[in-house]
């Protein structure tokens, strides 16, 4: 944001969602009332933020939910047919390549895809044994690597230069727009054509017209846009958040990288660049491996949440297989794209698929709130059921909803009580580590001297009494192939903030004055014996600001001297090759434009009519309310509760005006009582929801500990949740909640809702 000269955040919101919100907001008003940076908002609801009624800098577009990629097709429909796209970047099919024109990362835009439905690598890249090319030679294994490397793929494009074949790496320009064939060895014809020609075909299966019209943006304000968006070289970028937790998330997401791909400003000053950027801490550091643990037990089974794992894999396809059953539906859909997935490991617990889990435990994370459906009474009823979940343990500082559930509770710290390492996201370039470090006394239960109850302690305890190894007094490697104790936090963070602290060149010790002024002696003696003489002063550098900040900028040039090296894909295969675990269907490769749908590939419109259920829900982040600031009883004063915001025009014709009492009803049940806000900042056909309020625990309710009271404050509860009404899938058995099929992201966005008056 200090370099960018345009931005455009479809979802995101600056100074009012992101990470850091306060940074992020100041980044984006200075430099615009600078006069230095352009932005615009794309979001169906208008939160306020960095945009004001002064200056011209930034502006809202209302855009209807979950309709993001067609507002970015109807760009990319633009730039292309105007040629406002980066060619010499995408035509370059490697990193070399890219680098000797000025750039700073690449894409496989030029490479060659097999599009001939017989061949039996169809949808999959062309790789230079599909057509006997030669190869270089393997490099030879290395004897003290864990797991054999695999071959490197050697995929092949259209040498612009020879117009022949030619393995990628070898190639310094691809024709881009090439669509045609080729011949293997054998002197089969293989039909192929680049993945900027699939794109091309994917966007141009719509006019500029027919995007405007889905997603509700006027074509004349795509067009003005997207020339912005192209004005600026690669000082222009394109952030998203909020807008990809729907059932069309992963085109969003998509969306977001192919529109910065397209201008090459990956990886550029001004630009997307990589987030996280930070110095070794809780990792194989330059004093102590914190990464690695002796004698490990090797992790082994499929994760329960079902995601970034093909069903192809799984024993339920493969029986199906050898019975010579069709395979297809999975009892639950797979989502074989992605990582671990908080909100779908809700479903299959409840589930008990793909098995059950005998133990769940939540620390720092309350799913009955913030997973879309998590809170139907059906799932509730099935964390009760000891057969179904024989033990919950919750490992909070409050009383949350989730929490409220568990056989047993472990007290927590709180910030102000506790250890934390952590990194910087994407607004600063350079490498950035922040610790934070216990200022006062915790207020949970003193187990023995300076150690307090909190979720560290127990894994701690609970490990050691287990004897499984890493813990005790023998469970850290330091440089020194001696090992050290793991019996506290500080045994763990204050090493892992020493490796910080000799990352690259070490920090300076911490001067005499410095300790003095902020009486560090005294703060820290109880942790001092936790690192050695030389190792603590050096520590101490980092706990005096807060962490280690890297000096200058991360940039070399116009380049991210952190960047992303690895291939920007235009056309994915392993979303191409994947297939939804219900219909047995196979994902695009590329970007598109999908309605929304249930699991078995039934439009959301076709169940649920939008004559009858008119409203897509949207939900978004409040001011004065989070799940950290409920404690804070003033913020609770200033907006004590939300309201189901509506656009003016659909308050008309409803009959509906500001202020009334209404009831907002899901399609697949569920509703909520609260009061109407009218506005002009909500887009047609949306319905509007802070995210905050709604609670039935949090200490709304009064429980007791130990004999003693705690809670009991209602106005907790005021408000609407909605995720508490989310919907489910009527297409799947058993509780699941309305998802994203190749990544099993949630559906927060979207969906079918209607109001009535109360």
């Amino acid at each position: 944001m200090e370099n960018a000269e345009f931005i455009l955040y479809i979802g995101a919101y600056p100074g009012h969602s992101g990470k850091p919100m306060q940074t992020i907001g100041r980044q984006v008003a200075l430099r615009a009332a600078a006069g230095k940076l352009k932005f615009v908002v794309v979001d169906p609801v208008m939160a306020g933020g960095a945009i004001t009624p002064i200056g011209n800098s930034g502006k809202w577009i209302p855009i209807k939910p979950t309709t993001d990629s067609a507002f970015a097709m109807g760009m990319i429909h633009w730039m292309v047919d105007n040629n406002r796209i980066n060619t010499d970047y995408l035509s370059s099919p490697n990193f070399a390549a890219a680098k000797s024109k000025g750039f700073n990362s690449w894409t496989n835009a030029a490479h060659l895809v097999i599009m001939d439905p017989e061949h039996p690598n169809y949808r999959k890249v062309l790789r230079a044994e599909d057509l006997g090319l030669p190869v270089p030679s393997a490099p030879e294994p290395d004897p003290k690597a864990a797991a054999p490397t695999p071959p490197p793929d050697y995929f092949v494009v259209m040498d612009k230069a020879t117009g022949k074949p030619m393995i990628y790496d070898q190639s310094n320009e691809g024709d881009l727009i090439f669509k045609g064939e080729v011949t293997d060895a054998g002197g089969k014809v293989i039909k192929v054509q680049t993945a900027f020609m699939i794109l091309k075909d994917s966007v141009f299966q719509k006019d500029l017209a027919d995007y405007s019209k889905i997603c509700g943006v006027p074509e004349e304000t795509i067009i003005e846009i997207a020339r912005e968006f192209t004005s600026h070289g690669t000082k222009a970028a394109v952030d998203g958040m909020g807008n990809t937790a729907a059932s069309t998330g992963f085109d969003a997401s998509m969306a977001q990288y192919v529109l910065s791909a397209l201008i090459g400003s990956m990886n550029k000053r001004g630009g997307n660049i990589t987030r996280r950027n930070s110095y070794k801490s809780i990792a194989a550091g330059p004093r102590y491996d914190l990464a690695g643990i002796p004698d490990k037990p090797k992790a082994a089974g499929l994760s329960i949440s079902r995601a970034g794992v093909p069903y192809e894999k799984t024993t339920e396809f493969k029986n199906h297989k050898a019975k010579g059953e069709n395979p297809y539906p999975s009892k639950l859909p797979w989502h074989p794209v992605g990582g671990g997935s908080d909100n779908q490991t809700v479903f299959s617990v409840v589930n008990g698929y793909p098995y059950q889990a005998k133990i769940l435990m939540f620390w720092m994370s309350n799913p009955l709130i913030t997973t879309p459906a998590a809170a139907h009474q059906e799932v509730l009823e099935a964390l009760k059921n000891v057969e179904r979940v024989p033990l919950i343990i919750g490992i909070d500082a409050f009383m949350g909803e989730s929490t409220a559930v568990a056989d047993y509770i472990i007290p927590d710290t709180t910030p102000y009580e506790s250890w934390a390492l952590a990194n910087s996201e994407g607004n600063c370039s350079g490498k950035v580590l922040t610790l934070r470090w216990p200022v006062v006394e915790p207020m949970t239960a003193k187990i023995s001297e300076n150690r307090y109850a909190c979720f560290e302690n127990f894994c701690i305890d609970i490990a050691k009494s287990l004897g499984l190894p890493g813990f005790g007094d023998n469970a850290i490697k330091g440089a020194d192939q001696k090992l050290y104790p793991l019996n506290n936090p500080e045994d763990l963070f204050l090493r892992g903030a020493a490796n910080a602290a000799y990352d690259g060149k070490p920090v300076p010790d911490i001067s005499a004055s410095e300790m003095k002024l902020q009486d560090l002696e005294t703060a820290t003696a109880a942790w001092k014996k936790a690192l050695n003489a030389e190792e603590y002063p050096k520590t101490l550098y980092l706990m005096a600001r807060g962490g280690r900040f890297e000096d200058a900028e991360g940039f070399e040039g116009d380049n991210s001297k952190y960047p992303y090296k690895g291939c920007t894909n235009i056309y994915v295969e392993k979303m191409a090759t994947a297939k939804n675990s219900i219909t047995g269907k196979n994902f695009s490769g590329t970007l598109v434009y999908n309605e929304e749908g249930f699991a078995d590939g039934t439009l959301l419109k076709d169940k649920y009519p939008v004559n009858e259920w008119p409203f897509k829900g949207v939900s978004y982040k409040a001011k004065f309310r989070s799940v950290s600031m409920l404690a804070n009883t003033l913020l609770r004063d200033l907006n004590k509760t939300n309201a189901i915001e509506i656009n003016p025009l659909d308050a008309a014709e409803l009959n509906l005006k500001n202020g009334d009492k209404v009831k907002l009803i899901a399609a697949t049940g569920g509703e909520a009582a609260g009061t109407l806000l009218v506005r002009q900042g909500v887009s047609r056909g949306t319905v509007a929801v802070a995210f905050g309020y709604g609670h039935w625990e949090y200490g709304s309710k009064a429980y007791q500990v130990d004999g003693k009271k705690n809670g009991g404050d209602s106005s907790i509860a005021s408000g609407v949740l909605l995720s508490g009404i989310s919907l489910t899938d009527p297409t799947v058995k058993g509780v699941f909640g309305f998802s994203e099929m190749s990544t099993g992201g949630p559906s927060r966005n979207g969906g079918a809702f209607r109001i009535e008056k109360a």
